[in-house]
């Protein structure tokens, strides 16, 4: 019960922490919301481990154990996340969350073979009534859109199906979304696993999770300089001609919220939601995400929730529901 309550935990902060990067898009790369973020985290969990006295802890470890971390981490946060933010700036939180919150199959799917995880139906049915909720969802919110630019352009409302779908929205953006969704996985299946080796040698808790992100975060930081560096290289070759715009001090004051709640707080709960429920656990509840994102977009982007929008949300407490019970 601790390791799900964790979990939700960890999806609230992923979730507030998105709605902030979504206000900083107009100014920021989503390579370079990611690579703030992760410096972010970077320096939060070096400082934490140094409090506690435990940063030495990283030594005793077996340098598979790092590669493993390096691993997680290059899967989970470089690209998982800059796939995410990518998509979220074109689609939108709520329809990217609808694409990307289909980790869990690959989780559970990963789960099964290398984790030799046992299969548990409840686990089924709450993926089916989460997934048919944030269907509901996502359906809705491109009904809506579509519905806008009908309106705009022709003065009626076209009907919403799969060719209009792709024909309004970017493919790439979709991709991007479903890569985010591999990615996390991956990353997520490979931190449940290391995360409890850490545990077994170390025999320190809740302090694995803290130690497994020290090793983590400085590596990711490293591959999105690089990355962030190549992307401003061929900015600069594209627009030579172009003023480059500085960042405003509230879009700075936006990304060191956001990387402080769901990086710095949201990394911490998200590696010890998996140690301690497991990854399948981990990435159901993960998967309610646009539950807790409605209400904030709402309040934050005045977005209004539909009839539809909210049997997919019902849909998907009950989903949530059958994980905790």
């Amino acid at each position: 019960m601790l390791g799900e309550i964790i979990a939700i935990f960890a999806v609230l902060t992923f979730v507030g922490s998105n709605v902030i990067f979504r206000q900083t898009e107009f100014e920021s790369s989503p390579l370079f919301i990611n690579l703030f973020r992760t410096l972010i985290g970077t320096l939060t969990f070096i400082l934490i481990s140094l409090f506690l006295n435990i940063f030495g802890y990283i030594f005793l470890l077996p340098f598979e154990i790092w590669i493993l971390l390096f691993t997680s981490f290059l899967f989970g946060q470089v690209i998982g996340d800059t796939a995410y933010f990518t998509a979220q700036k074109e689609l939108g939180t709520t329809i990217a969350l609808a694409v990307s919150m289909t980790f869990p199959i690959f989780t559970f799917i990963l789960s099964l073979v290398f984790l030799q995880r046992p299969f548990e139906l409840r686990m089924l049915l709450s993926l089916l009534l989460v997934g048919i909720g944030i269907i509901i969802i996502g359906k809705n919110k491109i009904n809506s859109h579509n519905n806008q630019d009908g309106l705009k352009k022709n003065g009626a409302i076209p009907q919403t199906k799969l060719r209009d779908l792709l024909a309004n929205t970017s493919i790439k953006a979709i991709i991007a979304g479903l890569i985010a969704s591999l990615g996390w996985a991956v990353g997520l299946v490979i931190i449940d696993y290391t995360t409890n080796i850490i545990d077994t040698i170390l025999h320190i808790n809740e302090q694995s999770s803290i130690i497994g992100n020290v090793i983590r975060f400085p590596f990711a930081v490293l591959i999105l300089c690089v990355m962030a560096g190549r992307e401003n290289h061929i900015k600069k070759k594209k627009l030579k001609t172009s003023i480059n715009k500085r960042r405003s001090l509230k879009t700075y004051i936006l990304l060191l919220l956001g990387s402080l709640i769901g990086t710095s707080l949201g990394a911490f709960l998200y590696t010890e939601a998996a140690r301690v429920a497991g990854a399948n656990i981990m990435s159901l509840i993960a998967t309610a995400s646009p539950l807790f994102a409605l209400p904030l977009t709402y309040f934050v982007n005045k977005e209004k929730v539909s009839k539809q929008g909210f049997i997919g949300v019902i849909l998907t407490i009950l989903g949530v529901v059958i994980i905790l019970v």
